[in-house]
Parts: C-alpha cells; structure tokens; sequence
C-alpha cells in the first residue's frame, strides 16, 4: 500500500497553522492566508539563505490526506529541509505570527491553479467542516450506523426469519437455476417480514426514549435513524445538536444526516431549514469565506451526480455535433 501511495502521489513537506477550525473560519480567510504566506516568507529571507531556500516553493495547497486551511505545500520538500524550515516555525512563533507545525505527506493534491484560488481555499474550508474530528464532545459525525440496540434487534430478526429459509432451502431437492430463483423469492419475503417488524421497534423507540438518557455519539445514530424513518427527527437532531459546542459542527451534522437519508423523506425540508439558519449564523460570527463555506457545503447537497461531471456533458456535445456534421473531418494538427 505504502508503494502505491509513493507511486501515484507527490511526496512532501507541509506546514499547518496550529489553530483549531472554529478559530480559522472567525479570523482566517483567503487573504490572511496569503498575507500568512508573505509573513513567512520574508521571515525566511531575514534569517538567511538556508532558510529562505528551504521556504522557496510552498504555497497555499491542501494535501489529500487531510486537514483543513491554510496549510503550506511543497512537493520538492526534502528531509534536509526540515531542520532549517523548524527553526523558521519557531521564529514565527516567538513573533507573533502564530504557531504552525511541520509535517510530511505522500497526498499533495495534484493540478489545479498555482496559487490556490479563493474559490479553492472555500472549498478546502468545505471539506475541513465535513471531515473533521470533534475531540471534546467526543461524537464522531460519520458515526451514522444505527443505534446498538437497533442493529442487534434486527440481526436477530434476520436470523430467526431469513437463516430459517436459508438453511431450509439448503436442504431443498432442486438445484440449478430454479432453486437459486425461488430461493431468493423466499428469501426476500422473509426480510420484508424483518424489515416490517425491525422499523415497527425503531419507530417505538424512537418515541419513547429521553434523548438525555442518551450519550451524544449515540445520539446521532438515533438522528440518522429518525430521518430515515421519517419519525421524531425534529426531537432528535435536535438533541443530537445539543452538545456541539461550535456552528461549523452543527452543520457538518446536517451534512451527515442529510447523506443518511440521501435527502429523501419528510425531513427534507427540516434540514434543510435548519442548515440554511445556520448558514445566516455563519454571516455574523465567520469571516465571508468561512460562511461561503457552509453555503458551498448546502449547495452541494442540492447538486446531483451529474452535476459534478461537467465534461461528461461537454464530451457528449462535441460528439453529436460531430454526428449532425458526418462529412466534416476532424480537425488535424499537421
């Protein structure tokens, strides 16, 4: 795996600034990270050619293995470059331009515009929301399984009705195609009988049970549960909410809720009141790319597949113009 990664991505430094994301969506956007970037490098010229040498080449980019803005690439970045660059970080500490860290990637994006573009760094902020890790409530937002309790029950059901007709099946005289079909029909009848009987016990819980009763990470999952079904989901994404100390984790909750459902059901329109509030929120406490980011966020949600294939459609018109234009050659370089 190592080899594959070393093969099919550019190896190299990069510098973060140690601040947690709540704190750069308020104060960081697109040009206090250029203007970070000028700050560097110029500290790096006045300590001398080591270290402006080893500065040369970074630039606002964010590696594919993580993190969020405004982070520093470079791909030619070497181990040797490592001791001066430190020593780079510790002066910008001591002067106040705030405390970054080195590290070492094999996930540098590849392509795009050099420098970053505004648009870039809105979309990195983008996905730092979507994927970041909330330590201190201790809730995983991807954490979108259902609930324990839930999973267990229905896996016993599956068993008690779906094994039942398996291992009864196994046993059956006939082979060939005609077992495998009827099989399969019996077998599907029997986890309609599971479903029907497993959402019957979720919608019950879902109404009986005190969300406070509840830890937080399971209560997300409770959340997920309840936008799918369609039931009690005003009261449990709201005590989902509850315990997010920051905005941004409020609305990468959304994110996750919303890909739970795949946006269908009657929580539809719930959620995405609830996201589009947030995002106002965002217009008074974050700076215009931090807000810009949760609008690119609820904006993405709303796009289908194939609105994310721009050339597929591009492809398609060059090929039916060439269609309506048989006697027209291609056009050859000579």
């Amino acid at each position: 795996m190592r080899q594959l990664l070393v093969e099919c991505s550019d190896p190299g430094l990069v510098i973060s600034l140690a601040e947690e994301l709540e704190n750069v969506l308020r104060h960081i956007d697109f040009d206090r990270a250029r203007a970070l970037q000028s700050q560097l490098g110029a500290l790096a010229r006045e300590l001398g050619p080591e270290v402006e040498r080893a500065w040369s080449g970074f630039r606002l980019e964010l590696p594919g293995d993580g993190g969020y803005p405004p982070i520093f690439g470079n791909r030619e970045g070497m181990k040797q470059d490592e001791k001066p660059l430190k020593k780079l970080l510790a002066q910008a500490a001591e002067r106040g331009l705030g405390r970054f860290e080195l590290g070492r990637t094999l996930l540098l994006s590849q392509g795009g515009p050099e420098p970053e573009t505004r648009e870039q760094y809105i979309s990195d902020l983008a996905d730092g929301i979507r994927w970041d890790r909330w330590e201190e409530p201790g809730i995983s937002p991807m954490s979108t399984d259902l609930p324990k309790a839930m999973a267990e029950h229905r896996a016993q059901l599956a068993e008690e009705y779906a094994g039942e007709v398996l291992r009864e099946r196994a046993r059956w005289p006939e082979v060939g195609q005609r077992w495998v079909r009827d099989t399969a029909q019996r077998v599907e009848k029997a986890l309609q009988e599971v479903n029907t009987r497993a959402a019957a016990v979720m919608e019950y819980e879902l109404a009986r049970l005190e969300p406070a009763s509840v830890e937080p990470a399971e209560r997300v999952r409770w959340a997920a549960l309840a936008v799918r079904l369609s039931v009690e989901f005003e009261k449990w994404c709201a005590a989902a909410e509850e315990p997010l100390p920051y905005l941004y984790q409020r609305a990468a909750l959304f994110y996750h809720l919303w890909t739970a459902c795949q946006g269908f059901g009657q929580a539809r329109p719930f959620m995405e009141q609830r996201f589009l509030a947030l995002i106002e929120q965002a217009k008074s406490l974050y700076t215009a790319d931090g807000a810009a980011a949760l609008q690119h966020i609820y904006d993405e949600l709303h796009r289908s597949p194939w609105d994310r294939l721009p050339g597929l459609w591009a492809a398609e018109d060059e090929n039916e113009a060439a269609e309506d234009n048989p006697d027209e050659g291609p056009d050859l370089a000579v």
